[in-house]
């Protein structure tokens, strides 16, 4: 899941793009959230499995061309 923001301009979404922020949230939702299994396994309930990493992109460029078309 993408995180959803709404810019007032297409200029301030690109700086957010690239900002250390965004970068941060984006490697935050790389792993895959934490579950019940996960705490059991954690616990000694189990064997551990590392968690699965989950590919995460920006949001995608026809987004950005449809803001572009509508102002």
């Amino acid at each position: 899941i993408h995180p959803r923001r709404y810019f007032v301009d297409l200029t301030s979404m690109k700086e957010h793009f690239r900002s250390k922020v965004h970068k941060k949230r984006l490697k935050q939702l790389r792993e895959a959230p934490y579950t019940q299994e996960e705490a059991e396994r954690a616990a000694g309930m189990g064997s551990y499995i590392p968690p699965k990493k989950v590919e995460v992109q920006t949001q995608p460029l026809e987004e950005v061309i449809e803001m572009e078309a509508s102002s």
